[in-house]
């Protein structure tokens, strides 16, 4: 899952990373079936640099879908969603299927499929 979020009007980058690197990366470490969870700060946006359309992302990652979909059950869930109503800005959440195409290239080289 790919998160994309803009902060509030009123706050401003370091609060807003600030606040998802503490609380609320608190609230969402416990869920359910989490393997991995990284957070990243846009530093630029090379389509819009003098007006970033996002302040950062995250990357939660499950073994599969059926973990994905407890996690979204749970209460845990709801707590780290509830953190941010109300508050602005905006947010996406993306559900992927995740390739790493650093591994499949090395795949291919041992198979010789350069």
């Amino acid at each position: 899952m790919v998160v994309l979020a803009s902060r509030p009007d009123d706050w401003t980058q370091a609060r807003f990373t600030e606040w998802w690197r503490g609380p609320h990366a608190g609230a969402a470490r416990v869920l359910p079936g989490l393997v991995a969870y990284r957070h990243g700060v846009v530093t630029k946006d090379y389509d819009s640099p003098e007006t970033p359309g996002w302040d950062g992302h995250a990357v939660l990652t499950f073994a599969d879908q059926a973990a994905l979909d407890v996690a979204f059950a749970s209460p845990e869930w709801k707590a780290a969603t509830a953190q941010t109503r109300g508050m602005g800005g905006r947010r996406i959440i993306l559900i992927t299927e995740e390739v790493d195409l650093l591994e499949a290239q090395v795949q291919s080289k041992e198979y010789g499929d350069e």
